[in-house]
């Protein structure tokens, strides 16, 4: 076995269990035996299953989800020149129990963070770090005590068949690596949890977010950061336009919820009236067009608020085009979602704490990964985006059945010529559809066909000037 300075060597005692494969040079047994020791989980006692074994356990559950305890550990320990436990389902769950989630925060905590140097490719613009915060949900195991904390999702077909685990992230839109998470139950909406990730703002960051988190008093908060933000706003609010610049955009007042009438009347006369509190901020109103390779047309209209004010060194056309960076939340939220933990699969936890202790283990598998990816694209000079978090994936599942701990597997899989992404991927449409279908009847089914297959697009935009000072309507 292959090991880095500080770690047991294959077969010498039961620590040997304890590794991740080519990832146990980011998460180190060190940074491992600190986390335990700061959260005060390091076993009283010699055990067959010490807590630093254990810790690695769980993460090996993020890379082999369709397996049970047993399949888990026959995994973690198929390399090993001697395996010397062979531990129960039962001892493994008392071992999860024991260990508690403290220490996967702490570990969280170390490794979450940009992964982008300066010299990324496609990670800053124009000295500012692109970066994108959105929500998902994660379905959790169906049991009463899950239930009890975390709930159900209610829509229009009824309550969803899991409970589900509320998870925000805040994403670095050039690697997808995560700057910081936050997750629980349902509640307060995207806009209130994702208040946890406010202190990971810095002022060289630009912050991209969709309609759902344009809420003044979030905004507000997101600017006292020093950092940056391009929000998509909801078009049906009035917002005054105070000075028409030259690239299409208009300086705009976002005043505080309560001054917003008074603020309105007097913005009629062009003007903002004393002792209104608010933001200042640019307003560009965009029109887009995407016109699929078939001949389809769709027009749709956008607004967008940012505090880059400076019209000539920020335009609006370049904030239209860098505003699609946000989506890249979304991939990161597919790979961790569909690619690692697998689009059929639900957490296997029975439990609220386990279930905590089984997202954070996702969380720094994950950004693992991308650090090694983020390495990786570095030394070969490659834009992220190039490389196939999926390739990672597999290599990483076979360097640890190998138990192979030296670096060199997976960047030479991720930097394989046949193996990279093309440098420029056309743009593809595909309408929203249920994919997995409340009903086994054909008639809920999608239905094949070009109306929801992936087509090729091709999409234009023009700015709408605002160029009255009065001008309040909607677009």
């Amino acid at each position: 076995m292959h090991v880095q300075s500080g770690m047991p060597a294959g077969g010498r005692s039961a620590f040997a269990a304890g590794h991740l494969g080519e990832l146990t040079r980011i998460i180190t047994p060190h940074l491992v035996d600190e986390a335990l020791a700061a959260t005060r989980r390091v076993q009283k006692r010699v055990r067959k299953l010490p807590s630093r074994v254990v810790v690695y356990f769980v993460l090996a559950m993020t890379l082999f989800p369709g397996c049970g305890y047993a399949g888990v550990w026959a995994s973690m320990t198929a390399g090993l020149r001697s395996r010397a436990i062979e531990p129960s389902a039962a001892a493994l769950r008392a071992a999860r129990r024991r260990v508690g989630v403290e220490p996967f925060a702490l570990l969280f905590t170390r490794l979450r963070g940009p992964v982008a140097t300066p010299a990324t490719a496609g990670a800053f613009w124009r000295g500012l770090r692109l970066v994108a915060w959105d929500a998902t949900t994660v379905e959790a195991a169906d049991t009463a005590d899950n239930v009890a904390v975390f709930k159900r999702h209610r829509s229009g077909h009824g309550p969803a068949g899991y409970p589900q685990v509320h998870l925000s992230a805040l994403v670095e839109c050039g690697t997808r690596a995560l700057i910081d998470a936050a997750f629980g139950p349902r509640t307060g909406g995207e806009a209130g949890q994702v208040r946890a990730l406010l202190p990971s703002l810095t002022e060289d960051m630009l912050l991209l977010a969709d309609r759902g988190y344009d809420s003044y008093q979030l905004m507000r908060e997101v600017a006292d950061t020093g950092a940056h933000l391009l929000f998509r706003s909801k078009t049906r609010h009035p917002v005054p336009v105070l000075q028409a610049l030259p690239d299409g955009s208009g300086l705009c007042f976002l005043p505080l919820p309560k001054h917003s009438t008074r603020y309105h009347q007097w913005a009629r006369n062009g003007g903002i009236p004393p002792q209104v509190h608010g933001l200042l901020a640019r307003v560009i109103e965009v029109t887009l067009t995407v016109t699929t390779d078939d001949g389809d047309t769709r027009t749709s209209s956008m607004r967008l608020l940012t505090t880059l004010l400076d019209a000539r060194r920020y335009p609006a056309a370049d904030l239209a085009r860098l505003y699609h960076q946000r989506w890249e939340a979304e991939t990161a939220f597919f790979a961790l979602k569909a690619t690692l933990r697998g689009p059929s699969q639900v957490l296997r936890s029975h439990h609220p704490v386990g279930v905590n202790q089984e997202i954070y283990a996702y969380l720094i598998t994950y950004q693992a990964l991308r650090i090694t990816a983020g390495q990786a694209a570095d030394t070969a000079g490659l834009d992220p985006d190039r490389l196939s978090f999926t390739v990672a994936l597999h290599t990483l599942r076979h360097s640890v059945i190998n138990a192979v701990c030296h670096a060199g597997s997976i960047t030479a899989a991720l930097l394989d010529p046949r193996r990279l992404h093309p440098p420029q991927r056309r743009a593809r449409t595909s309408p929203r559809t249920v994919k997995r279908t409340l009903s086994p009847y054909a008639y809920n089914k999608p239905k094949a066909g070009a109306s929801w297959a992936k087509r090729r697009i091709t999409t234009s935009f023009t700015i709408t000037p605002r160029t009255s000072l009065t001008n309040d309507a909607s677009p």
